[in-house]
């Protein structure tokens, strides 16, 4: 069996892990490798048996060290991946030598589903530029970052890979309202404003609660806050038989079973607006992000959008807010998602 390394944001967050999960489903044949410095985080995962765990830094500088020819091949998959000063694996001279390496021996090294920037250095732009010419393909998931760079023979362009994630159809729980909730205190971008959102959060969900609605709240990534800002919200509202938890615990699919079941969801988290598509729900967006807008200008979704500036504590989403994306549209994004990996499949048996 071919050996591949694989590189990706294992930190249990359910968009990141679902990037990971699909891999492993769809290439059941190759032997993937990946490093984690906290087992716990991959212990769901670990359960493919075509996943083979390290254990150990996860950092460009590992990589570095690495003899590239003990793989077949090396994919990155991953969403904000290119953020200059970012946490996750990183540009650098070293991880850029490592690609020339790579190419150097003729190993494929593939980047998936990602977005570009941001970023404020013209160094960091460049660096980019000669990563991105070295490696085997780059697909972007969205046009802005695609159209920096589309002069370049190795960048392609297609939708989220998650677009593509298949699942039985759940029959829709009446009257349901899923929210997917996020951290804004972790982003220094948006923790002032914070409050707004902690309070409009409460204040629809008292109004759903009284119009006799059950209220999911959603936890996407305990890593990253959710959890806290999850458990505030419970205490808050108090015992409450309509407000039900549902917290990612690293099982990609009880926890889209689960949500993929709500009626209504309004999404705070770039993946939640992706399956929430998937799903074909009905759909409210508050975007924190231009990676967000992007994708939905990208698609022409036409879905509702609402940012974290304009948030209000008395604004309340009602009913008639919420859009379902036309089927033949998401028919097309979901084909055209599948051309993410097309360049690695294709590498890998030729």
């Amino acid at each position: 069996m071919k050996k591949v390394f694989i590189m990706a944001y294992a930190r249990k967050n359910l968009g990141d892990d679902l990037f990971i999960k699909m891999i492993l489903d769809k290439y059941n044949n190759i032997d993937f490798y990946i490093k984690v410095n906290d087992y716990n985080n991959v212990e769901e995962l670990d359960k493919c048996e075509n996943l083979h765990v390290l254990i150990g830094n996860d950092t460009d500088e590992e990589l570095y060290k690495m003899n590239e020819e003990e793989y077949d091949a090396y994919i990155y998959i991953g969403g904000s991946i290119f953020m200059e000063g970012g946490k996750v694996y990183n540009l650098s001279p070293k991880f850029l030598n490592f690609v020339e390496r790579c190419k150097k021996k003729n190993i494929p090294f593939c980047y998936v589903s990602s977005n570009y920037g941001p970023y404020q250095t013209k160094e960091y732009f460049e660096l980019s530029k000669r990563n991105f010419k070295t490696c085997t393909d780059i697909c972007f998931r969205d046009k802005y970052s695609y159209n920096l760079f589309k002069d370049i023979e190795t960048v392609r362009y297609a939708p989220d890979y998650a677009f593509g994630y298949e699942q039985e159809e759940q029959t829709k729980i009446n009257n349901s309202v899923g929210i997917s909730v996020i951290d804004l205190e972790i982003r220094n971008e948006l923790k002032h404003l914070y409050k707004y959102y902690y309070k409009f959060i409460i204040e629809n969900i008292k109004q759903y609660i009284k119009e006799g609605k059950k209220v999911y709240l959603y936890s996407f990534c305990e890593y990253e806050g959710d959890e806290k800002i999850l458990d505030k919200i419970k205490t808050e509202i108090g015992n409450e038989s309509n407000l039900i938890e549902v917290k990612y615990d690293g099982n990609v699919e009880e926890f889209l079973k689960m949500y993929s079941k709500m009626e209504y969801v309004i999404c705070s988290r770039f993946h939640a607006m992706v399956l929430s598509c998937v799903f074909r729900q009905k759909i409210f967006v508050i975007s924190y992000s231009k990676k967000i807008d992007n994708v939905i200008d990208d698609l022409e979704l036409g879905l509702p959008i609402m940012h974290f500036t304009k948030l209000e504590k008395d604004i309340k989403i009602k009913e008639k807010d919420f859009i379902t994306i036309d089927e033949e549209k998401i028919q097309k994004v979901i084909k055209e998602s599948k051309r993410q990996d097309r360049v690695f499949y294709k590498k890998i048996y030729g």
